[in-house]
């Protein structure tokens, strides 16, 4: 009766873990390249080289980084001259801005055209360069970009605070002395009275600290009483002109490239120089097709899921490799009417059951109710940083069980304080803690101390998982979570597996790709998965401002994996949700457990205690049919699920690479795992067995953990319909030992029946 309570206990508190971890496992992270939204990355570069005209000796050779345009074509990827390269072309004396009409097509390979920005669009620039013989072109920032004047009324129209310049970052006020100097209205040959870090610019003239405080070292008018502030200089995207796109003929056919106010100085000047030579190329920048991040994030999906598994049936392999192992099962009279041989354990040592929930139909229908339910409680009510803090704590506390611990315990048990370290220190009444070792607690605060810190960086740092101690930490949270869960709940039939599986399937289709068509474009597991999507404001803003609130999210919320991209200038991480690792890891676990409850039972029932896995089917070894059947029917459940399970991770991994998008994994996963388990049951005989329950992990159960009436009159019912269908006693499948499990005398660890 105490165990019967004990145990009722424990499965209370093992569904209270489940039920408080099914919303965390909800959010399955979609596997994917996540980026962080920081500003326009500069995607292209131009090598520039410039050598005397006189004897072609090389004066200077540098690349610029640029942006590049919606339209055109994307230039391949490279870096350098090589042998080749074209001149450099300026537009015509009497259209600096390039914005005029030009007759003619494309073509021509006169050389890269390089020209202000202002006047008109990026893509009329492209258009009119390209009319005039350019194979590129170049487009640089100019501060007389910024100001533009109204046709009507003639009024300048000053730059705008914030989007072209910020006056925290340094401003000045002109007199009007200086005023004078300037072309009003504003000209562009006003640049270089407002350029630089010596007095020539007006700006440092009248504000000595204007050299050191603004980046950019150009100052923009405000408008404002001759006062004038730092201007941004960053990158800007070309974005296409759809007034252009009437005639099918008029499309740019030329790659096109915008370079910042202070990169252009340096190539104006090489330009300019009469005695140079000018030669450019444009590029894409080099970066890996298949970056190695997204099979290091595989190969520790796998790696998790497989260690994680193969523990949740230790208890099973622990028998076998003691020192000095359990007796063998020994022959007892007949027990009943139809003279069954019984077998029992000669010395009834039981291990303590750990706490742990078997699954039920009724958690698969609860899991798509609550996981759905947190899913759109976080949709709507955006409490993403709430979710952090109880995965930091959740996280903690698996730390400490499943890493620190045994850490600990192997490390004093080699010194002479083991018996100092394993004394009780403390005893705690809250939550039926009940007492605690000095080991227990060390382990404790080692967890929590480094969950902790892991949050303090989660908040502190803006995109943290660039910081290895965050993402090394968070995949280390994440492991150990998926080994404490997989030890805790637990699947005994393929039926229940099913069930589960189909429904997280369906409920991952339905979250990625059905809430869109709700949710005005919105998917409401993208949103999640991604702390409400990415930042609404424009990238250029976010490049100024990234605090600012619209600036905010993106970042995707810490139950996964992840590993940062190798050798890729955008940045981002491959990541691959935790659910994708728990929920086919519990088909994982049982085809273990199921493996090693079979070399169980017929260990103890081995005279010698020799592990036994009894082949339901003999096959020849002579040929690779044979070898091929051998591996079909013979083997174990665990290898093959483990390699299924890689093999549907791995599609899904190819799929974000072909369709260029995160990809839920479970779509893959299910129909690997769970396909290959019915298929291998189907051709072994044992699917009926798998799908109803194993009785021989109920018979290794009962000899390690004992048994309740409960599960005993659960098996005794099992039996008699399975025996009277089968029209004889003791039918099981080939390779399980066939019968019951009964109660034995008292104070006996329950009885095998064998037949």
């Amino acid at each position: 009766e105490d165990r019967r309570q004990s145990r009722k206990k424990r499965t209370m508190k093992a569904r209270w873990v489940l039920a408080s971890r099914w919303s965390s496992w909800a959010l399955l992270a979609a596997l994917g390249a996540a980026k962080k939204c920081a500003g326009i990355t500069p995607t292209g570069v131009l090598s520039v080289r410039a050598s005397s005209v006189s004897n072609g000796a090389v004066g200077a050779e540098y690349s610029l980084l640029g942006s590049q345009a919606s339209f055109g074509p994307v230039p391949a990827m490279g870096s350098g001259l090589g042998g080749g390269g074209e001149g450099a072309m300026l537009p015509p004396s009497d259209d600096r801005l390039l914005c005029g009409s030009y007759p003619g097509e494309a073509g021509g390979s006169k050389g890269v055209m390089v020209v202000a920005r202002g006047g008109c669009t990026f893509e009329l620039k492209a258009l009119n360069a390209q009319r005039l013989g350019a194979s590129g072109i170049v487009i640089y920032g100019t501060l007389g970009s910024r100001y533009s004047v109204n046709e009507t009324s003639g009024q300048v129209l000053y730059p705008k605070d914030k989007f072209d310049y910020d006056c925290s970052y340094g401003q000045a006020t002109l007199p009007p002395a200086d005023l004078d100097t300037l072309a009003l209205p504003y000209d562009s040959s006003n640049d270089a009275l407002l350029t630089g870090s010596s007095q020539a610019n007006l700006c440092v003239k009248n504000s000595p600290a204007f050299a050191t405080t603004c980046a950019s070292q150009r100052c923009l008018l405000t408008g404002a009483d001759g006062n004038a502030c730092c201007a941004w200089d960053l990158h800007v995207w070309l974005y296409a002109d759809p007034s252009l796109h009437t005639d099918a003929k008029d499309q740019v056919a030329i790659p096109a490239l915008y370079v910042t106010m202070q990169q252009a100085q340096a190539l104006l000047r090489d330009i300019q120089d009469p005695a140079s030579l000018v030669r450019l190329r444009i590029h894409s920048r080099q970066r890996p097709t298949y970056n190695l991040s997204a099979l290091l994030i595989w190969a520790l999906g796998v790696l998790v899921a497989f260690i994680a598994a193969k523990l949740s049936a230790a208890d099973y392999r622990a028998p076998m490799r003691s020192p000095h192992p359990s007796q063998p099962l020994t022959p007892t009279p007949a027990s009943s009417a139809a003279q069954e041989r019984t077998y029992q354990q000669a010395t009834p040592a039981q291990a303590a059951h750990p706490e742990s929930l078997e699954l039920t139909p009724m958690h698969a229908l609860a899991f798509i109710l609550m996981a759905s339910s947190a899913l759109l409680l976080l949709f709507f009510l955006k409490v993403y940083n709430l979710v952090k803090v109880m995965y930091a704590f959740g996280c903690s506390g698996a730390l400490t069980q499943v890493f620190f611990y045994p850490l600990y315990t192997k490390l004093f048990a080699k010194t002479n304080r083991k018996h100092y370290m394993n004394q009780v220190c403390t005893n705690i009444s809250i939550c039926e803690i009940g007492q605690v070792t000095r080991i227990e607690l060390l382990s404790a605060l080692s967890g929590y101390a480094l969950g902790l810190s892991w949050l303090l960086v989660a908040f502190l740092l803006h995109h943290p998982e660039n910081n290895a101690f965050f993402w090394i930490v968070q995949d280390l949270m994440g492991a150990c979570m998926c080994i404490l869960f997989l030890s805790i709940i637990k699947l005994n039939s393929i039926r229940v597996a099913s069930i589960l599986l189909i429904v997280a399937f369906l409920y991952d289709i339905f979250f990625v790709f059905i809430t869109p068509l709700i949710f005005k474009g919105q998917s409401v597991m993208i949103t999640v998965a991604t702390s409400g999507g990415p930042p609404k404001a424009d990238p250029s803003w976010c490049e100024k401002y990234p605090h600012d609130n619209d600036c905010q999210g993106g970042d995707p919320l810490p139950m996964l994996l992840t590993v940062p991209r190798i050798n890729d200038y955008q940045g981002g991480a491959s990541l691959l949700g935790l659910g994708d690792i728990v929920l086919p890891g519990l088909l994982l676990s049982f085809a273990a457990r199921f493996d090693e409850a079979k070399k169980l039972v017929g260990f103890m029932r081995s005279p010698d205690r020799t592990p036994v896995n009894r082949a339901p089917h003999t096959c020849p070894t002579d040929s690779t049919t044979g070898i091929l059947c051998a591996s079909l029917c013979n083997g174990g459940y665990f290898p093959p699920l483990v390699i299924a399970y890689a093999v549907g991770l791995l599609s899904a991994n190819i799929a974000v690479y072909l369709m260029n998008m995160g990809q839920p994994a479970l779509l893959y996963l299910v129909p690997a795992c769970l396909g290959t388990m019915l298929f291998l049951g189907k051709r072994r005989n044992e699917l009926d067995e798998l799908w109803h329950g194993p009785r021989v992990i109920r018979a290794a159960d009962a000899m390690i953990y004992g048994e309740d009436h409960e599960h005993q009159q659960h098996d005794d019912e099992f039996i008699q319909s399975d025996n009277a269908e089968s029209g004889s006693v003791g039918s099981g499948s080939a390779g399980v030992p066939s019968g019951t499990v009964d109660d034995g005398p008292v104070g006996d660890v329950p009885l095998l029946s064998l037949t």
